[in-house]
């Protein structure tokens, strides 16, 4: 595990650009961790069919390989740049092969690294409308206003039920906004051991906690957003594998299995596990929802 340090001067910088973009409850620490602990590289793995993993410990970045070239879901941090590029290349892939990079939503920990990989592969960058400005601005323009990073030319922007594909291998689009604006899950399905398996590449569908849900000047609608996403995802069949941008929760106890192609799928979900999920994330919001009403003084 790499040790990680930050000079004086970027401390402060952090601390001032948090003060000026994020929310106040968002310390320097806060920040650290994702380019810390979170951003320290991991042995990379197959997860099932053409799908694999070469993020770093908790902040994922996955590889979709084809015969035609190769699809690369979210960067991560500045940090795992150069971590990617040898997972990838330990997995037998070359990095130059990448011909399409796709993200799950605009936040600075899962595309900051973005501008790097486009320059390293000459990737075609395609983003859900809503994060898209984000991509090419720079800044983070969803309810939690946090960091920005580098612009990234968008070569092509996207709207729900888009498809991408390459190679044999079709990703559709579902816009989920919410976390931001553009918040996108991914949907494949893969063959692996004879029997194919629906994939979901998930993202966030709420604010980030103590993120103003109310008069929020950068995502007025993210109320009205975040519940008609969850109507949206309960209307799709029920993934057999869920992936998300944060997985080492997830990974703790599957990743030697997976590794060793275990099967059953150690991710493999139980019947109502994803019906499950969805009604516990809508109930959560909907709390969240009264309780600032309440602190608002709103009927």
């Amino acid at each position: 595990m790499r040790a990680f340090v930050l000079t004086g001067a970027l401390i402060v910088a952090i601390g001032t650009a948090a003060a000026q973009q994020g929310p106040a409850q968002y310390s320097r620490e806060w920040y650290q961790q994702f380019s810390g602990a979170y951003s320290d590289p991991i042995e990379p793995f197959r997860i099932v069919g053409n799908i694999h993993y070469v993020g770093a410990v908790n902040i994922a970045s996955y590889l979709i390989t084809t015969p035609q070239g190769h699809i690369l879901i979210d960067t991560g941090m500045n940090e795992m740049h150069d971590g990617i590029k040898r997972s990838v290349e330990k997995l037998g892939f070359k990095v130059a092969d990448i011909k399409v990079m796709l993200s799950s939503h605009a936040h600075f920990d899962h595309i900051e690294g973005h501008a790097a990989m486009q320059r390293a592969t000459g990737a075609q960058v395609m983003a859900m409308r809503g994060d898209a400005e984000a991509f090419e601005s720079g800044h983070d323009n969803s309810a939690l206003g946090a960091l920005g990073w580098e612009p990234v030319r968008v070569n092509r922007v996207l709207k729900h039920g888009d498809t991408v594909s390459l190679g044999g291998t079709t990703l559709r689009a579902i816009h989920v906004p919410g976390h931001t604006q553009g918040g996108t899950s991914w949907v494949t399905t893969v063959e692996d051991g004879g029997r194919p398996y629906r994939v979901m590449f998930q993202t966030g569908n709420t604010p980030n906690g103590g993120v103003p849900i109310f008069n929020n000047p950068r995502h007025k609608n993210v109320i009205e957003d975040a519940r008609r996403s969850y109507k949206i995802l309960k209307s799709e069949p029920a993934p057999d594998i869920s992936l998300g941008g944060h997985p080492q929760a997830a990974f703790a106890k599957t990743v030697d299995a997976m590794r060793k192609g275990v099967r059953p799928h150690p991710l493999l979900q139980d019947a109502g596990a994803w019906t499950t999920q969805l009604e516990n994330g809508e109930a959560a919001l909907e709390k969240r929802v009264a309780e600032e009403k309440a602190k608002l003084g709103r009927t």
